[in-house]
């Protein structure tokens, strides 16, 4: 890996920005990245950008939009979330996230009916 300094202005601490042309954030995409820690042998980096951390090489799983929508229809329709956790073989913790997530969002979307 090969550190290129595309930038050189002088920040308040007087150390010009160091750019990663290998590495790029995940979530924003930008180049200004820094090692930020070794949890669990593997390399994690931080955006100076976004500060966000990511981990190199991770490998991020995304579950099916229709598999969630189909693990909240049989939420809604009584099943326990342990029970779907078994059924699609995902952890507890996801299928708790995303009913979390959907209850949010339809609270929102909701208006209050006004009488009058």
């Amino acid at each position: 890996m090969e550190l290129v300094i595309l930038h050189m202005s002088k920040g308040r601490g007087g150390r010009p920005r160091a750019y990663r042309e290998d590495i790029s954030c995940p979530a924003c995409g930008s180049h200004h990245v820094v090692k930020c820690g070794k949890p669990r042998g593997k390399q994690r980096m931080l955006c100076r950008d976004c500060s966000k951390y990511f981990m190199l090489n991770a490998l991020y799983h995304h579950h099916p939009k229709a598999l969630k929508e189909k693990a909240l229809k049989m939420y809604s329709n009584g099943m326990s979330m342990r029970a779907i956790s078994r059924t699609f073989n995902i952890p507890l913790g996801t299928i708790f996230s995303w009913i979390k997530r959907y209850e949010g969002n339809v609270h929102e979307t909701r208006t209050p009916m006004v009488k009058g």
